[in-house]
């Protein structure tokens, strides 16, 4: 099959059918990304007893290891985006962190394992950002927060698949094969991109704009400074990154709490665990793009409202499921504190894009992912674990909840953000 190279011209031209194919295919390489990135949380505790590790190196190698190089992998590569072939990008950026993850289990220390998760996080730097740009133009501005919703819940259905197949994995044949196994079939993944994808016009989505295919050169400094001055990103950014934190804490230790403290085997732990940060998490992100769809129609402040309202229930919820010392009543809270902690993520980006504009939405994506990221995963995961190794010595069984619940404390200042945001928005938006 040829590769095409030619972008679309216009937005007229695209049928519905094949938006919505562009859509689950970019939704697809969102599953086998966090596929690839979540299913260590399942393997925690093998590898911890396997490679001798303690919580704080697991939660380096899940958190903060991983995020750093995220991060700061994310904005150059965003750049690129807004600048080249967004989808060419994709492709490559997935053969990398597909390759790696299975590297991943032919580490036999910390070291090796540490510089492999590197590589899974440089490879998917090259994700998000450029599938953002293409639905953005795939997509009108109206449709942009249900569009991105799905892509979004492309996390939690990879999370509910690492967790399951990992779990399975783990038990039938071992980590080291269960991250080769999940690694592999990515790269195929990759050449259907590259093969079926078509590069969008950019900005064809916006009525009554003229499109380019290729954006005007920019100084990378000065466009910096544009976004940068656009208070309400910050606060999203700022506000996403403090949230994440609990989610991203909460699903990378969850398998192992109930693993530790409510005795569970690795495949039920990854079963369970699979629905409920997964399917549940992610009906909790589609359900909240399409009424922020409907809101946001009249009311851009709902983008940030809902996930305002969202964090400041879920809170609780998941503070009395990590107290509870019924296992049944602790998953039973849980879900729902699962279903909402996904509601911000497609109305927040949504606003972000409106905020970042046509020609820097690549680059306000990766900027705003850049804060956000290396709060949320570089902080909660490592954070649970900093706290769960001080509390080890006295109570080792249970030291994992007073980790979870150190990290529940990142959500009061996200609510705030949310708000703050909520103020400026519309004063922010560029489009």
């Amino acid at each position: 099959m040829k590769v095409t190279s030619a972008p679309i011209a216009s937005f007229d031209s695209v049928s519905k059918s094949y938006r919505g194919y562009v859509l689950a295919l970019l939704t697809l390489v969102f599953v086998v990304n966090f596929i690839d990135r979540q299913v260590l949380s399942v393997l925690i505790e093998p590898i911890k007893r396997d490679l001798q590790l303690t919580d704080t190196q697991l939660g380096l190698l899940s958190g903060l290891a991983f995020a750093l190089l995220y991060v700061t992998a994310g904005v150059p590569v965003a750049r690129l985006a807004d600048l080249k072939s967004r989808r060419n990008l994709i492709a490559v950026c997935m053969v990398i962190w597909s390759s790696m993850t299975a590297l991943c289990g032919a580490a036999t220390n910390f070291a090796q394992l540490l510089i492999a998760r590197m590589g899974v996080a440089i490879g998917e730097a090259g994700c998000v950002a450029p599938s953002h740009s293409i639905l953005s133009d795939y997509y009108r501005p109206a449709d942009r927060p249900l569009a991105l919703s799905v892509y979004s819940a492309g996390a939690s259905v990879g999370v509910f698949l690492g967790l399951l197949g990992g779990g399975w994995l783990a038990e039938s044949v071992g980590w080291r094969s269960a991250l080769v196994l999940i690694g592999l079939p990515g790269i195929a993944v990759a050449l259907i991109v590259l093969l079926t994808l078509r590069e969008p016009t950019r900005g064809m989505s916006l009525p009554g704009h003229v499109t380019c295919a290729k954006p005007a050169p920019k100084h990378f400094w000065s466009d910096l400074g544009h976004l940068l001055a656009r208070r309400t990103l910050m606060f999203i950014a700022l506000a996403g990154g403090l949230q994440s934190m609990v989610t991203y804490g909460v699903a990378t230790w969850s398998p192992a709490f109930f693993m530790r403290v409510h005795g569970m085997g690795a495949s039920t732990a990854g079963a369970t665990l699979a629905v409920i940060n997964g399917l549940v998490a992610g009906i909790g992100a589609v359900v909240g793009g399409a009424v922020a769809a409907r809101l946001s129609r009249n009311e851009r402040r709902w983008l940030l409202w809902m996930p305002a309202i969202a964090a400041t229930i879920s809170t609780p919820l998941y503070a009395f499921a990590v107290l509870s010392p019924s296992s049944f009543t602790s998953l039973l809270l849980l879900a729902p504190a699962a279903f909402l902690s996904m509601v911000y993520v497609g109305p927040a980006l949504a606003a972000t894009h409106g905020v970042a504009g046509v020609t820097l939405r690549a680059t306000g994506v990766a900027l705003t992912l850049f804060v956000s990221n290396l709060l949320g995963i570089g902080g909660g995961a490592l954070l649970v674990g900093v706290v769960s190794d001080a509390f080890a010595a006295a109570q080792p069984h249970v030291s994992l909840r007073y980790g979870l619940l150190a990290v529940l404390l990142a959500n009061i200042p996200a609510i705030i953000g949310y708000l703050l945001a909520a103020r400026s928005v519309r004063d922010d938006w560029h489009e």
